[in-house]
């Protein structure tokens, strides 16, 4: 267990990226993800426009349901 979120991330590139599991695009969509939660999180001023956030959408949901995936064939 990890008691971090870059703890989660460093896992998650570890056991699923690094192994094949998951495409590499999805370990470079949460760094993108953990990156802009550090800023909206810790930054005073930053703002996160529609344009910027709508196309995170649908490989969110991919990510997503690999995740889920992966969890069920796991138990």
């Amino acid at each position: 267990m990890t008691k971090s979120h870059s703890a989660t991330k460093t896992q998650f590139s570890l056991h699923f990226v690094k192994t094949g599991k998951f495409d590499k695009k999805y370990g470079k969509l949460l760094s993108e993800l953990f990156d802009w939660r550090q800023k909206g999180d810790y930054e005073s001023i930053f703002d996160f426009s529609e344009s910027s956030v709508q196309p995170l959408f649908k490989p969110v949901k991919e990510m997503i349901k690999l995740i889920e995936t992966e969890t069920k064939s796991s138990l």
